[in-house]
């Protein structure tokens, strides 16, 4: 806790910088642990965000026009509902989320095809943690200026976010480096937690849940672990794109399991 009668100079200097010195290195390195390939990320020193969605409201003030598929992320739409485009030719910046905002799978072809047509363009990688079968696989793109990620969604920490940004742009967040103000009280939060769970401890925990809960429902499972897709018009208020996506978390606890292989059991799930 810190004293009240200190003042705020007394409180940085007596701040331990040691753990966060080595986090950006031990959160590199984690990500680096999948078993899912991860390479070609821009830059060559990353920094650290208050999760993407700070990544992104730095971006915003970089570019002018930010291009999107549909079913992006929303946060595009709400904050930007003048400077969002579908036309990506029209754009200063494409944002692709990897995997795919709209139903969790990759989206490896949507980025070649914004490769194409040579803008620059921002990796959302806010599933990261929670999917499988998934190529980070960037080197082959020619455009891509930055990449994403945040532990959000792996700890459950989406209150205290904090995320790792590799790109070749000049984001402010450089800026907190140069001038020793960085975001300290995330970055140490989750120090000793990536060293509890791997980017894969998500989907070998949860994907045979995830799969007999879709055989149940009749849905198809998203490569992340958390969805699953609908195509039909019962779920059509979860329209994000083309598909229905539903959040399955709630139904992913151990109570659910016991009664999913009951029923498999029992021949309920076909």
């Amino acid at each position: 806790m810190f004293s009240r009668q200190a003042l705020p100079i007394d409180i940085n200097l007596s701040t331990d910088m040691s753990k966060y010195k080595s986090f950006i290195s031990r959160y590199h390195k984690w990500i680096h642990s999948s078993e899912q390939t991860v390479k070609g990320l821009p830059g060559s020193n990353p920094f650290i965000v208050s999760g993407i969605t700070d990544a992104f409201n730095q971006l915003y003030g970089l570019y002018n026009k930010i291009g999107i598929f549909k079913g992006e992320y929303g946060y595009h739409n709400l904050v930007l509902s003048d400077r969002v485009t579908y036309k990506l030719e029209e754009a200063d910046c494409i944002v692709i989320s990897h995997p795919f905002s709209a139903d969790g799978n990759d989206s490896s072809a949507l980025i070649r095809y914004a490769d194409k047509l040579n803008i620059p363009i921002f990796i959302d990688c806010a599933f990261f943690g929670i999917c499988s079968g998934i190529s980070f696989d960037f080197s082959e793109f020619k455009n891509i200026h930055s990449v994403c990620f945040s532990l959000s969604k792996t700890f459950g920490t989406g209150l205290h976010r904090v995320g790792l940004l590799y790109t070749k742009d000049k984001f402010p967040t450089a800026v907190y480096r140069k001038w020793n103000y960085p975001l300290i009280t995330q970055a140490l939060q989750h120090y000793d937690m990536l060293e509890e769970r791997s980017p894969d401890w998500a989907c070998t925990r949860y994907r045979n849940k995830q799969t007999a809960i879709c055989k149940l429902y009749n849905f198809l499972p998203s490569s992340t672990v958390i969805f699953a897709i609908d195509y039909s018009d019962k779920y059509i208020k979860y329209k994000r794109g083309n598909s229905n996506r539903i959040c399955i978390s709630a139904l992913l606890s151990d109570k659910v399991k016991d009664l999913l292989n009951d029923m498999d059991r029992m021949g309920q799930i076909n």
